[in-house]
């Protein structure tokens, strides 16, 4: 896969703005331990996904005096606030290990498969490990039953990985979906001409990923992230030498690599922090945030130790789908039966099938591959008859689902670092804006995609849009302004 995933070079009419650089600071210095160095160290594999469901676009109301321009569109996304998501994607909560992953992917009688990010061992938290969990799902159903009918709850990445594998075997197969779309939580949209994502964004792992395989066939260019080709700004804007955080960055590895425990990462953290002065607890904070929990996306009070050990190894970097992820799941829903407007409310097995109730009426199988969110299922948004085992119950209790938001900002031409991947800003406020992408190489446009993620993320879910836009936007200008 290396070999065919291509950069794309983006011719720009642009001129690329001068950083802030310190005096004798390398143009692209990027600090001893990045995310992937980092967290990659114990094949940690809790990958990016990035979403939302979102809202926009208004001109900004009663902005506060600011040097850089007003974004001629953008989208805020609100995953957390969205009744058929209830979140962004899984996390091991403290106390907690994979083997709840496990417990949740057992098939239910025969009848009842569960499917979803949060179920896949080896990339969970990532849209291809969701596929891979329809994939798997698939695969018990064929093992359990000769030919016969299955329903597919979601047409997001694991149903139509579950229903296409199906298909392919001779099972009829319907797939039933509440939105009026495909993809779930892979969402791709037209801002301004260009296709953005407020979903899932990257293809992670690219030499083991099917889905990167799959752009590839399609003809999609997919292009690298360097996450080394980065720049830092401290809270008044600055620039600051990723040197600086070194031996932060040493002592958050140390820390967080030291044990697979199923203790909360922030016991382990807390006392070095306490250790540091007033600047260094601030850099301190950004380390944290931006390797951690923008990797998993809860506060790292509420993560166990052992998150970093789950997973795969990621081989062959991430990179981007320059169409958007639209293309991808097109492909995979290609020839399916898909009842767009169908929300299931409750599912009913029994000795000889499966019996859903939905909002346009009633549907038997076979079996049935549920590929609910986490969130959803926490909700008891939908009511399973008999319940769940146990086993199932704990699983779904036990396992996290965090949050994750993305601001995506279009401006009419770049004021920015054009020649950069990632943008980094230490907040005053604890984790607010910390990362920001350039999605230049990505779109070929003026964009910009800042993350919010844990708790900071929640609490962003009670303000209006506009404060929202404004928060971005002040933060920009103590960057660029």
């Amino acid at each position: 896969m290396p070999s065919t995933a291509t950069s794309r070079h983006w011719p720009t009419p642009w001129q690329t703005p001068p950083g802030r650089r310190a005096a004798g600071e390398a143009e692209h210095d990027a600090p001893v331990l990045t995310r992937r160095r980092f967290l990659t160290a114990a094949g940690a594999t809790g990958l990016l996904l990035g979403l939302g469901c979102a809202s926009g676009p208004r001109t900004p109301t009663a902005p506060a005096a600011r040097s850089i321009p007003d974004p001629v569109d953008w989208r805020i996304t609100r995953w957390g606030a969205d009744p058929l998501t209830r979140g962004a994607y899984s996390y091991l909560p403290t106390g907690t290990s994979a083997r709840f992953r496990r417990d949740l992917a057992r098939p239910v009688d025969d009848r009842v498969f569960i499917a979803g990010e949060a179920t896949d061992e080896d990339f969970p938290a990532s849209v291809h490990g969701a596929y891979q969990s329809g994939l798997r799902a698939a695969g018990q159903v064929l093992e359990a039953h000769q030919g016969g009918t299955v329903l597919v709850i979601g047409a997001g990445a694991a149903g139509l990985g579950a229903a296409g594998r199906l298909q392919e075997n001779g099972v009829g197969v319907t797939v039933l979906e509440a939105r009026d779309r495909i993809g779930g939580r892979a969402w791709t949209i037209d801002l301004g001409g260009a296709p953005v994502d407020l979903g899932g964004s990257w293809l992670h792992s690219v030499a083991t990923n099917p889905l990167a395989d799959l752009a590839v066939d399609l003809g999609i260019t997919i292009v690298p992230t360097d996450y080394d080709n980065s720049i830092l700004h401290d809270t008044d804007g600055s620039r600051l030498p990723w040197s600086r955080l070194d031996h932060l960055y040493e002592a958050v590895e140390e820390a967080v690599l030291g044990n697979g425990s199923t203790r909360s990462m922030g016991s382990e953290l807390a006392p070095i922090r306490a250790g540091l002065s007033g600047d260094e607890q601030r850099w301190f904070d950004y380390v944290v945030v931006s390797e951690v929990e923008h990797w998993y996306p809860a506060h790292v009070d509420d993560l166990a130790l052992a998150t970093a050990y789950e997973g795969a190894m990621p081989r062959g970097g991430d990179s981007v789908p320059a169409t958007g992820y639209a293309p991808i799941i097109a492909d995979l829903a290609e020839g399916l039966d898909i009842r767009l407007g169908t929300r299931v409310r409750e599912v009913g097995r029994s000795a000889t099938g499966v019996v859903l109730q939905t909002d346009q009426g009633e549907h038997a199988a076979d079996a049935v591959v549920v590929t609910l969110p986490l969130g959803v299922l926490q909700a008891d948004d939908v009511a399973f008859a008999p319940a769940l085992p146990h086993s199932h119950l704990a699983a779904i209790q036990k396992l996290g689902m965090g949050n994750m938001e993305k601001v995506v900002l279009r401006f009419a031409e770049p004021f920015w670092d054009t020649d950069v991947d990632l943008i980094s800003y230490v907040p005053a406020e604890r984790g607010r804006f910390a990362e920001w992408y350039n999605a230049v190489p990505w779109t070929g446009e003026p964009i910009l995609v800042g993350f919010n993620a844990g708790r900071t993320a929640r609490d962003l879910l009670a303000w209006s849009d506009d404060g929202i836009l404004e928060a971005a936007l002040g933060t920009l200008d103590l960057m660029y302004g």
